[in-house]
């Protein structure tokens, strides 16, 4: 099969580097930097605990030099969607499969908005993976991920997320294809709303929240204002979210968050993909979520304090 992975960041470069162990699957990995395309090509690793493998990965910027694929997953920023999108249209053929992973719902709204290609899944998942360099990233940890289309579609789109399913499964990725997409997107997003924004203003690994009482009180708190705007909007989150919340919390209690990992590198963070899309829905329905509404205005602060410093024309976000 031929794939193609759009972002070369953590969950890109892990996808990337799982499909490729198969010998029969062609995969590619699509990225906006030409210069670094061309350092890294052919040469992803992938690091497991203590052993390391290299990965045969073609890496290009030129989405018309890959040409039609069987399968796409876009795994850019939320932000970043429309723009990965478009820039990659030479992708995709009426039977191509695309499945789109982001943290947070924002995203979602985007795709409502655009005129796509194809219409598209959507895929949460459970994996970790860091990015240690361009082309080299670290497997973090199993999880299982879960894709399906968020509306009807033709029976031939049904088997073609079955065979991704089963594609995955091969590369050693517990897979699940699900009717109710939504329901899990929503599920991921109020752990993300209980532990992200939390991180960034105590400056912490995931399980220090934990043992701060005043943080984990707001994690709380941020979680089940959540839940409120879910239940409102008919959302069936299939958890506990904040039982779910604490246990993530307490396995990745070493991690440090993605959006952490954003402002220690100066970069744009998710929160309004993320915190700032539930303040939306929110207000949308009349809802008050003061604790999601704090955590929203002091991540900003943080961020706007370094992005104002940022050099003029840079753009440290993209992966």
């Amino acid at each position: 099969m031929k794939i193609v992975i759009i972002g070369p960041g953590a969950l890109g470069s892990l996808f990337a580097a799982e499909l490729a162990a198969r010998a029969d699957n062609d995969v590619w990995l699509l990225d906006h930097d030409a210069e670094r395309a061309a350092r890294i090509n052919g040469k992803l690793l992938l690091t497991v605990g203590e052993q390391e493998f290299c990965r045969l990965v073609s890496f290009s910027a030129d989405a018309t030099r890959i040409g039609p694929a069987d399968l796409v997953l876009l795994c850019v920023k939320s932000r970043d969607v429309a723009a990965g999108i478009n820039g990659s249209r030479a992708l995709f053929t009426p039977t191509t499969i695309l499945i789109t992973f982001q943290n947070g719902i924002s995203h979602l709204d985007t795709l409502a908005q655009m005129k796509l290609p194809v219409q598209p899944a959507v895929g949460v998942t459970a994996m970790g993976a860091t990015l240690k360099a361009p082309g080299h990233v670290c497997h973090g940890g199993h999880g299982l991920t879960r894709i399906g289309f968020l509306s009807p579609v033709p029976r031939e789109k049904e088997k073609q997320l079955d065979r991704v399913e089963d594609l995955f499964r091969q590369a050693g990725m517990p897979t699940e294809r699900v009717a109710n997409i939504l329901d899990f997107v929503w599920a991921k997003l109020l752990v993300n709303v209980g532990i992200n924004a939390l991180t960034v203003i105590y400056d912490c690994p995931n399980g220090d929240l934990l043992v701060n009482a005043e943080a984990k009180a707001k994690l709380v708190a941020a979680v089940l204002e959540g839940h409120a705007v879910a239940r409102a909007l008919g959302i069936d989150v299939p958890t506990d979210p904040v039982s779910q919340t604490l246990t993530v919390c307490e396995a990745t209690a070493a991690n440090i968050s993605s959006m952490l990992q954003d402002v220690r590198r100066r970069r744009p963070t998710e929160i309004g993909a993320i915190n700032g899309a539930l303040l939306d829905k929110a207000r949308e329905l009349g809802i008050d979520v003061p604790v999601n509404s704090e955590l929203v205005s002091r991540v900003r602060q943080i961020e706007d304090g370094y992005l104002r410093t940022a050099p003029r024309g840079s753009c440290p976000d993209r992966l």
